[in-house]
């Protein structure tokens, strides 16, 4: 038995048709707008070409996908079933007895089945771009001028006072930069002159060590091999070193979360809980991610639903006015919804799901009502 009718497989494909022009309608024109804001922003700073912006606009793409997909999918929607309401396609359909359930399962299907592959395909390809993304952009706006940086070799940061200066370099972070493994310091003293400071920095030391880790007001160093000029090398087990640097702002930096997919959420916010940090921003990020599958059903009906009066009826034009301004209030109920589930005043299973959920089941209710009364 076919998973789908004629009837509603037709519909699929209109629907496909649909989101295939409007997504690369989109895409295009945001493409083209990110370029020039690449241009505007990156290249206002330092030399870039239009390749050069075209990169980078590139590896933002696909969370561009991601972010207009839901979109992409309600405009489709409106797409398909008003054009089967002005070929009478469907009034066709409604005659021959089938229900608005039967017909608007392709929609609900196509709805769930985008939703999981966001979730579980494209969110974790695109968090690796927008990570790439990032570093390149930090590359080129921090050169020549580095205080957090991201190269090939590792990162670099650079932390200092009105007395010394030290250059970290790392080869590999964890737990969202808190964590920095292989690490060489260079600490530089300033110099004076006739009891005053000068702008010239003298070396002071080498420090290397196994790793540092962030804690509140200075680096817990382990395994440390301290080199001073005209002493030996001293090995020391650990060694504190006094720092400036906030540990919200390395995470920051280093663990956007858009820059964690969705397979690595779970262990990324275990690991975000045992460094004693606040979680919460990626919990939402997590319970937002798996409640796609509903925000996408969600908007595919809207779009369907808003079309479903015949079209010698009239009023055609009020309904899809509603879906838009519905559509889009329910984009902002998510955001404002996110905003405080990630700063902790609001918890982030309940932050993520209820503005899908809440419009998914007034969308299934009204459905209900004009079909079975």
């Amino acid at each position: 038995m076919p998973l789908f009718s004629k009837i509603q497989r037709y519909i699929l494909k209109e629907c496909l048709m649909g989101l295939a022009l409007v997504l690369g309608i989109l895409l295009l024109a945001i493409l083209m707008i990110d370029v020039v804001e690449q241009l505007r922003t990156v290249g206002g700073d330092v030399r870039l070409s239009i390749l050069g912006a075209l990169n980078l606009s590139l590896m933002k793409l696909p969370q561009i996908v991601e972010q207009t997909l839901p979109f992409a999918l309600l405009i489709a929607s409106m797409m398909a079933f008003t054009r089967l309401n002005r070929r009478s396609e469907l009034s066709i359909i409604r005659a021959s007895g089938i229900s608005a359930w039967r017909f608007l399962t392709p929609v609900m299907v196509l709805g769930v089945v985008l939703g999981l592959f966001t979730m579980m395909v494209l969110n974790p390809f695109a968090a690796k771009l927008t990570e790439s993304f990032e570093q390149t952009r930090d590359r080129l706006l921090n050169e020549g001028r580095p205080t957090l940086s991201v190269s090939d070799t590792g990162i670099w940061l650079r932390q200092g006072d009105e007395t010394n200066q030290i250059v970290i370099h790392a080869k590999r972070v964890a737990e969202g930069g808190v964590n920095l493994q292989d690490v060489k310091m260079i600490q530089e003293e300033r110099l004076y002159a006739d009891g005053r400071p000068t702008n010239d920095y003298a070396f002071a030391r080498r420090i290397d060590a196994d790793s540092a880790i962030l804690r509140n007001g200075f680096w817990q160093l382990e395994g440390v091999i301290e080199n001073i000029p005209n002493a030996p090398p001293e090995f020391k087990e650990n060694l504190a070193i006094p720092t400036t640097l906030d540990a919200v702002t390395l995470l920051d930096k280093f663990a956007s979360p858009n820059t964690i997919g969705f397979w690595q959420l779970p262990h990324f916010v275990r690991q975000t809980q045992a460094a004693g940090l606040d979680a919460s921003r990626y919990k939402m990020r997590l319970n937002a991610l798996m409640a796609l599958p509903a925000l996408f059903v969600a908007m595919a009906l809207i779009g369907a639903v808003v079309c479903l009066r015949l079209q010698r009826m009239g009023g055609n034009s009020q309904l899809l006015a509603i879906g838009s301004l519905a559509a889009v209030g329910l984009y902002f109920f998510t955001q404002f919804s996110s905003s405080l589930g990630a700063t902790g005043a609001a918890p982030p299973v309940i932050a993520a799901w209820s503005p899908p959920l809440f419009v998914l089941f007034c969308t299934l209710t009204f459905i209900a009502y004009r079909e079975d009364g």
